[in-house]
């Protein structure tokens, strides 16, 4: 199963962390963050010293959002970040545009853009990576142990479950409208490793859901990913209520950098879910 970790994997991630090179101390470091998970994981790492700016997904932990504000990690602003003197800038591979990550780095600011994240090995790989850069291997090190602690034991209770159930991962994103999760989305890689099958597969990427393929997708369980808690109101949407996996109590309302940020708190987001995934089929498919 994707869940669970190997052993070597997990070897192999402490011999990186036992070998980096020691990073800058924190307390020395002038850091602008532009990923919510990112941020999140220097929180987690005690590394908050050295945040001098975050982006506008950095929400998590709240002491996040009483930093700076750079915008938006897909439209980074060069004098923006380059006002506040960052000597790192801690992204990942979304951000944008390309001719300002350039012009930072021209200008002296070490620009690290990390690969995106959508496994439990890839999300522990990330928190060492940002242990490095910001001098808390030691931390990350420790992290990542726990995290590992953690998947192992829902992997276990993945397998005893016995079979996939099929679930619909709905995001409901504000001004962009409510859209499903299908294929190739960090909503599928969410699916898929809690030992489930997406029930828009046949989707790829976000698509604006519509009330006849909520009923044609014939769910077990419910996922709905909010951009701002309480936006999504089941009242709107009598399609999905009258389903029986809403029904049933198989629903699953949360946050959707909790959920689909793919940082250290990723564990709690899938044992949380998996919580209410039924034991047996609730919406009459036949697989």
């Amino acid at each position: 199963m994707r869940v669970a970790v190997s052993v070597a994997r997990l070897v192999a991630l402490a011999l990186l962390t036992s070998v980096a090179q020691a990073a800058e101390p924190a307390s020395d470091l002038r850091v602008v963050s532009a990923n919510g998970a990112i941020t999140e994981t220097i929180y987690a790492l005690g590394g908050e010293e050295a945040l001098v700016a975050v982006d506008t997904t950095s929400v998590y932990p709240p002491a996040a959002r009483r930093l700076p504000k750079v915008g938006y990690l897909r439209a980074l602003p060069f004098e923006g970040v380059l006002s506040l003197q960052p000597d790192r800038l801690i992204t990942t591979v979304e951000a944008q545009p390309k001719q300002t990550l350039e012009r930072l780095a021209a200008a002296g600011v070490e620009v690290e853009q990390l690969p995106l994240a959508r496994s439990p090995e890839a999300t522990m790989a990330r928190v060492t990576r940002v242990g490095e850069l910001i001098g808390k291997q030691a931390e990350a090190a420790a992290l990542v142990a726990d995290m590992a602690d953690d998947f192992a034991a829902l992997a276990k209770d993945v397998e005893a479950r016995g079979w996939r159930p099929r679930v619909l991962l709905i995001m409901s994103a504000g001004n962009h409208g409510v859209v499903f999760g299908g294929a190739d989305t960090g909503a599928d890689a969410f699916i898929q490793t809690l030992g489930a099958d997406n029930a828009v597969a046949t989707v790829t990427g976000y698509k604006p859901a519509s009330r006849e393929a909520i009923i044609s997708a014939s769910p077990d369980a419910i996922i709905i990913a909010e951009a701002t808690p309480g936006q999504f109101r089941i009242e709107d949407w009598p399609e999905l209520a009258q389903l029986p996996a809403w029904i049933n109590g198989h629903h699953y309302t949360g946050d959707s950098m909790f959920l689909l940020g793919y940082g250290p708190r990723l564990a709690d987001a899938l044992a949380e879910v998996n919580e209410i995934l039924p034991s047996q089929p609730v919406s009459g498919h036949d697989d």
